[in-house]
């Protein structure tokens, strides 16, 4: 007898939904201290946005379609100017990487 390639009614649980009906759960945040302040930071796949980003850890390109790091000071998160997106090796060697002139 040949394999059902049907989805199973309950075979999986949904994923966990907060807030309003419909809207995904956040990813966690951590928070971390560098640089004199408190800075929130979370884990990003990759997508196609064509975009890229200036890594302030080693200075080169950070291309939006591979998984990297975004960061950003704690205290003033609204505003999207803020944020630094690193590669991942980079975030995790920040306190040997000290921030170029990306930073500003």
């Amino acid at each position: 007898m040949g394999r059902s390639n049907r989805k199973r009614r309950g075979g999986r649980v949904p994923p966990r939904r907060d807030g309003p009906a419909g809207s995904e759960r956040r990813p966690v945040l951590d928070e971390v201290e560098f640089a004199g302040q408190e800075w929130a930071f979370r884990q990003v796949r990759g997508n196609d946005s064509g975009r890229s980003y200036l890594c302030p850890g080693c200075q080169q390109d950070v291309p939006a379609s591979s998984a990297h790091t975004v960061a950003w000071p704690a205290s003033s998160m609204s505003g999207v100017e803020n944020r630094r997106h690193w590669h991942t090796t980079c975030w995790n060697a920040r306190d040997r990487r000290r921030p170029g002139h990306a930073w500003a």
